[in-house]
């Protein structure tokens, strides 16, 4: 839950209360950095940053939305004079996030779309020394637009950095994406092909609800807008960075889990959770084109059963 307000309540306590009542998903809360400056939580101890709920990092914003031309980029929006969008986290708000993140033992996720967002992002945090062990202490959000040089800053950079990217975006708003991008820009979004081969920590994500579409929490969607690079309408949403039906599983399981605090899910091994689905049909042999439309028939939870079709 990647945008918690703790007011009236902590949705720690939400979530926790649910749990005791049969709630069973893996859950990890992430607050508002900015909203705690008005209301600040309790002291975080062991016990808040452990278990099946429990708080996993703060939230922060360098950026707005390619959509609405807020995304903070290096060049300017085509037709405007010079309209580069929008920074919304000054350095100093970042270097109290870094403290505040680094003395409780939690997760920086930054929401950063724009190529001069990503950038300053690396240019802040970049030389810091990383605290969170096996996961990355900061996590970039949706990583819209970047070129090679900056995947590699990305990967070479003394902090550990994972990369939580959203093909679905380009998917539902293939339309906007194409009237506020330049060619150039509209060629470097969404660059799953090339950062998967660049950026260790990297996953697919969905994201709800971030669009007017209903859709965007559909994995499926993702998964084959990933692998087809075609969006809604059929329009080619660059076609050169489309990878395989096994790479887009991954990107959402295996891989997936190094970005966060998820390390025991994602696979089926042992020492894993055992939480699986099933599908009414095999993802890697149906056309790619109608992934979208796969029908879960089983979901099984730390190896116990919890749905049937």
């Amino acid at each position: 839950d990647m945008l918690c307000i703790p007011t009236p309540y902590r949705q720690l306590d939400l979530y926790r209360d649910a749990q005791r009542q049969g709630f069973t998903q893996h859950v990890r809360v992430y607050y508002d950095f900015e909203a705690l400056q008005s209301y600040p939580i309790p002291p975080i101890t062991d016990a808040d940053r452990t278990g099946q709920v429990a708080i996993g990092g703060i939230k922060l914003f360098m950026d707005g939305s390619i959509s609405n031309r807020t995304a903070w980029m290096r060049d300017p929006y085509p037709g405007t004079a010079g309209d580069r969008g929008i920074r919304m986290c000054p350095p100093q708000r970042m270097i109290e996030a870094l403290a505040f993140a680094r003395s409780n033992g939690l997760q920086i996720s930054v929401h950063a779309m724009g190529d001069r967002a990503i950038q300053e992002v690396v240019d802040v945090w970049g030389d810091e020394a990383p605290w969170m062990g096996e996961i990355p202490s900061v996590r970039i959000e949706h990583a819209s637009v970047l070129d090679p040089d900056l995947m590699r800053r990305i990967a070479d950079a003394r902090m550990t950095f994972g990369v939580a990217t959203n093909v679905d975006f380009f998917y539902c708003e293939v339309d906007s994406y194409s009237a506020n991008l330049s060619p150039a820009q509209f060629a470097r979004t969404y660059a799953v092909r090339d950062m998967q081969a660049t950026i260790e920590r990297l996953a697919l994500s969905s994201d709800s609800p971030a669009t007017t579409w209903a859709d965007p929490d559909n994995v499926f969607l993702s998964i084959q807008a990933a692998v087809t690079r075609r969006a809604y309408n059929g329009a080619d949403i660059v076609a050169a960075q489309e990878i395989t039906v096994p790479e887009a599983v991954l990107l959402f399981t295996g891989r997936a889990r190094t970005v966060a605090d998820t390390l025991d899910i994602g696979m089926i091994a042992p020492g894993f959770q055992a939480s699986f689905i099933t599908l009414a049909d095999d993802i890697f042999e149906i056309d790619p084109g109608t992934i979208i439309d796969l029908r879960v028939t089983g979901t099984w939870i730390r190896g116990e059963r919890v749905y049937a079709a």
